[in-house]
């Protein structure tokens, strides 16, 4: 009982936590409402996030009951590792294009300017897995298993998306790229991933023909069963990997928590 009271405790203030960063980021931003659309999406989307991370960082120091290292070791980037892993992203897109299509249609409107570009692509996955892979994960990890924290962080990732369409494939993006974290004990790792995941993303926003999105193109391609057929395969092998990977997870720490106890 007292863990789900510390748990709901920290959903509940993490949640605070964001809704004062955007609410912040309003007021700080109101007086630059003429500024371009460019400087203004750059601004919107980053002092948000960095004011949340602040937040967090400190809740994380001050209040939270367990504090956890980030983990940022430069043998987490494993080329071959990170690779499956992108095929693995491809292939969940891919997977759910189908259910995509019936869903409302998510209103995505990124602006093509550099600083735009360089925000979304490199800026915001920096930030986002900074603030929650390493930090309201390690939240999180000061009550749950690895694997309930993976879950909770997801879901919190989700809903910060916003459109039901787009924080569906979020949730499922966010467990894989904790995955990586946990997997490889580097926060460095799911950045490079969330990099290559947006710029596969920011070519599929964009790319449209006659009104016609890349889904309506993957959907009407004569072989797209087999395209289908194949991204299922490669997610079932990978699943094994992930949920192998979370289990080890879990089990490393029970078994911390039991010398914990002991001591």
């Amino acid at each position: 009982m007292t863990t789900l009271v510390k748990t709901f405790k920290n959903i509940i203030f993490v949640a605070l936590i964001g809704v004062i960063a955007f609410l912040l980021s309003g007021v700080v931003l109101m007086p630059f409402v003429g500024v371009g659309n460019d400087l203004r999406f750059v601004f919107s989307y980053s002092l948000p996030i960095v004011l949340m991370l602040l937040g967090v960082s400190l809740y994380d120091r001050f209040v939270s009951g367990r504090r956890q290292p980030v983990m940022c070791s430069i043998k987490g980037l494993n080329p071959l590792m990170l690779l499956c892993n992108l095929f693995l992203l491809v292939s969940i897109s891919v997977a759910l294009s189908p259910l995509m299509r019936l869903l409302p249609e998510a209103q995505q409107s990124v602006p093509t300017t550099v600083w735009a570009v360089v925000t979304m692509i490199f800026i915001a996955p920096i930030f986002e897995e900074i603030l929650f892979r390493a930090k309201i994960f390690s939240v999180f990890r000061s009550t749950l298993s690895p694997t309930l924290s993976a879950v909770v962080t997801s879901l919190i990732f989700a809903v910060m998306h916003g459109q039901l369409s787009v924080a569906l494939e979020a949730f499922v993006v966010g467990m894989v790229l904790s995955y990586t974290y946990i997997s490889q004990h580097s926060v460095l790792a799911p950045i490079v991933l969330h990099i290559f995941n947006n710029i596969i993303a920011f070519v599929l926003v964009n790319f449209e023909y006659q009104g016609r999105t890349i889904e309506d193109f993957i959907g009407d391609l004569p072989f797209f069963n087999i395209i289908y057929a194949i991204s299922l395969v490669i997610i079932i092998i990978n699943l094994i990997f992930v949920i192998l990977a979370y289990r080890r997870a879990d089990i490393k720490a029970r078994g911390y928590s039991r010398v914990s106890t002991f001591d």
